[in-house]
């Protein structure tokens, strides 16, 4: 590997991780860029991002290798292609143990798990630059103990679940202390329920139409979705939405946004319905009624793939400022996470990162 190369981690192999996995293989290799974002971001290509080390739980996953995990299809039958990723899966971290028991946010009846210095270790050996975790939601404290555990190899740390991590200001000061970025909470996906319902609201607003109210409800098949149907995940995760949702606006408006039922057979699949209320010229009323359909797994493929080259690029070997290191935290969270430490409207966060990280890729 060259030295510009990115070393990441994967915790937690499940649905977006595999999916990430096969896409960095993918576009590492082929010359058709067709459904990738943005080809170099902070310098970096795809080509230059190595998944070096991989962890699970899954009794079903932990001691496969990458390609047999991957070559499963999905629960809708969406194939992922052949892969040649020969790295196996590391037993990974549970701190949640009394929630698995409980049977409600997971299926794993029989965990396999290390140590977290055993963890620590394998992120020093592979010399890992950036640690992704990928894990279900709800698993709080294990979120938690990921981040503490890469802190001390000395490891960047990406939290794409609704933990309170990144924006956890005691956690982000000890990342800074160490000259690491820590970036999240709460994955937004590249065109998903969120980003989508965000840029129409600032659309809308930029057209001159007073937005009143607003509502999104997910169906979903995933693993994921059928976790969030726990009560206290779901409101989490609404409040989440419905909070990154009303900054679009530069006055308050009625606005409810989360997962509302799972359906096992849409598998992957995603379905989104919205509707929004907004006045026009004379109070005239104007009336959007949508459907949107996604896929989880691709969707979220493009952000981690931005998200980790930023964190990665050439800088990351330099000593940085307390200052640039947190301007620069702020600006990969607000851009790839529903709940960043700073947040910004999503038109502005785009540009920040583009200014940041992908016009840099053209200099």
């Amino acid at each position: 590997m060259a030295a510009s190369d990115v070393r990441i981690a994967v915790i937690g192999v499940g649905n977006v991780g595999r999916t990430f996995i096969r896409g960095i293989e993918y576009y590492g290799k082929s010359r058709n860029a067709d459904g990738l974002w943005h080809r170099q971001v902070g310098g970096l290509k795809a080509s230059q991002v190595k998944v070096v080390a991989a962890f699970d739980i899954d009794p079903d996953k932990v001691g496969k290798s990458l390609s047999q995990i991957i070559a499963k299809d999905g629960p809708n039958g969406r194939s992922l292609g052949e892969s040649k990723i020969s790295l196996k899966v590391s037993p990974g971290l549970l701190s949640d143990s009394d929630i698995l028991a409980a049977g409600q946010e997971s299926q794993v009846t029989k965990p396999v798990t290390a140590s977290q210095k055993g963890f620590i270790e394998m992120l020093r050996k592979e010399k890992v630059d950036v640690a992704l975790n990928l894990i279900s939601s709800g698993l709080d404290k294990t979120s938690a103990q990921y981040a503490y555990a890469s802190l001390d190899a000395g490891v960047a740390f990406v939290n794409a679940t609704p933990a309170k991590v990144a924006s956890n200001s005691s956690i982000a000061s000890k990342f800074a202390a160490k000259n690491l970025v820590v970036a999240g909470d709460d994955l937004l996906s590249q065109l998903g329920g969120t980003a989508f319902h965000k840029g129409m609201i600032d659309f809308m607003v930029e057209r001159g139409v007073h937005v009143r109210k607003s509502y999104q409800l997910d169906v979903g098949g995933s693993e994921e979705t059928r976790k969030t149907m726990v009560e206290k995940i779901r409101m989490q995760k609404r409040a989440m939405k419905t909070d990154s949702i009303s900054i679009e606006a530069p006055y308050k408006f009625e606005s409810v946004a989360g997962t509302t039922e799972y359906t096992d057979f849409l598998g992957d699949s995603r379905n989104s319905y919205y509707w929004m209320s907004s006045e026009g010229f004379l109070g005239s009323e104007i009336i959007m009624d949508l459907t949107l359909r996604t896929n989880d797994g691709p969707n979220a493929g493009n952000v981690l793939l931005d998200v980790v080259r930023a964190i990665g690029s050439p800088s990351k070997t330099r000593k940085q400022t307390a200052a640039t290191l947190k301007r620069k935290s702020e600006i990969i969270s607000a851009y790839g996470f529903k709940s960043p430490p700073k947040e910004f409207r999503i038109r502005e966060a785009y540009s920040n990162f583009v200014k940041e990280f992908v016009q840099l890729s053209k200099e």
